[in-house]
């Protein structure tokens, strides 16, 4: 059974240090023959998926992928998640390993599994949202399983470094911890010229039946560039009717989203998102609301001061500290592209 979520509040402290898948249950455990096996342990992946009651088939259920630094229901539970709740969709936060330093193909592996258990209990499509590290996992998993990519319906991708950043290579100090192997390996991979986000955007870099939606704004300070090609978009210029990219201040002139907040409480990117889900195609600004989202108040659940709120914050707490600290996953290179993956898209 996938876990079912308290309705208390993630760890919103946490959340300050955000960077930023129809049949029988048991078919999901089954590997296609056409695709990659999964490496990871089967208990482990089951572990990393929560999930509110699927009890709302009139809506694609909700897939949360967390960015670096956090884990799903501590960026997710307090924030989008209660939202998308009272929206009536059902949804599901999934945490990779090791808050997100570990290498992204081994992470994406429990996207693949997310959507294919969600998939497998439902019945039906699933609307993936990403942050930052969220996208880049979620963009592997899509590309590369084919159960996945069919089981998604929509994509909306909040600061996704899709075209890698810049700002994992700036500075002087990157190269010098590289040489002593003080570098986890996801950073790596954000570089924008990484085997990892080559062999990402190799052939389609939107692939199967799925509407893409990309959010991104001018005050990222972590994935760059924003202009004059953003790192975010994807099918830049082609006219992909399927893809909508998506600076917020060509929506709201002057509004201040950063790299965070775009993931958290930008309410802006939240209805942009939601008009995503309720709607054929990708976000449509007109139709979500046009320049009347510009005077939004930021999310602010009434969750976060509840006793709910307290008592999942003690909770989730409690659960990282015996957790212990993550593996930094050090590494003096970035790690090999999988065996799946050497023959390009």
């Amino acid at each position: 059974m996938i876990a079912r979520l308290p309705q208390a509040a993630g760890a919103l402290l946490l959340a300050l240090f955000v960077l930023i898948g129809c049949g029988d249950g048991d078919d999901v455990h089954a590997v296609p023959l056409s695709e990659p096996a999964l490496e990871t342990d089967t208990a482990q992946l089951d572990a990393a998926l929560r999930c509110t009651p699927l009890t709302h088939a009139d809506k694609p259920p909700v897939l949360l992928v967390h960015g670096s630094f956090t884990a799903g229901y501590e960026q997710y539970d307090w924030s989008w998640l209660p939202l998308l709740a009272e929206r009536g969709f059902d949804v599901c936060t999934v945490t990779y390993p090791d808050r997100g330093l570990g290498d992204m193909q081994v992470s994406a592996e429990f996207v693949v599994h997310a959507l294919r258990r969600l998939r497998a209990e439902t019945g039906r499509k699933i609307a993936l949202i990403g942050h930052s590290q969220g996208v880049a996992v979620s963009r592997w998993a899509v590309k590369w399983w084919p159960s996945a990519r069919d089981a998604v319906s929509d994509f909306v991708m909040l600061a996704g470094p899709n075209h890698g950043t810049t700002q994992a290579t700036n500075g002087g100090l990157l190269p010098l911890l590289s040489a002593v192997g003080l570098v986890p390996e996801a950073i790596y991979q954000f570089a924008p010229d990484s085997h990892f986000i080559a062999a990402t955007n190799a052939g389609d870099e939107t692939p199967g039946e799925i509407d893409y939606t990309a959010l991104y704004t001018q005050f990222d300070e972590l994935v760059q560039p924003v202009s004059p090609v953003p790192t975010s978009a994807v099918d830049y210029g082609l006219g992909n009717p399927r893809v909508a990219n998506i600076l917020l201040q060509d929506v709201c002139p002057g509004r201040f989203v950063d790299h965070v907040t775009i993931g958290l409480t930008d309410r802006l990117a939240f209805e942009l998102a939601l008009d995503a889900l309720q709607h054929e195609g990708p976000a449509d600004v007109a139709r979500a609301g046009g320049e009347t989202l510009c005077g939004l108040a930021p999310i602010v659940p009434d969750q976060i001061v509840s006793p709910q709120a307290v008592q999942g914050l003690l909770a989730a707490l409690r659960a990282s500290a015996q957790g212990g600290l993550p593996d930094p996953h050090f590494a003096a290179a970035e790690p090999p592209l999988k065996p799946y993956a050497r023959g390009g898209g």
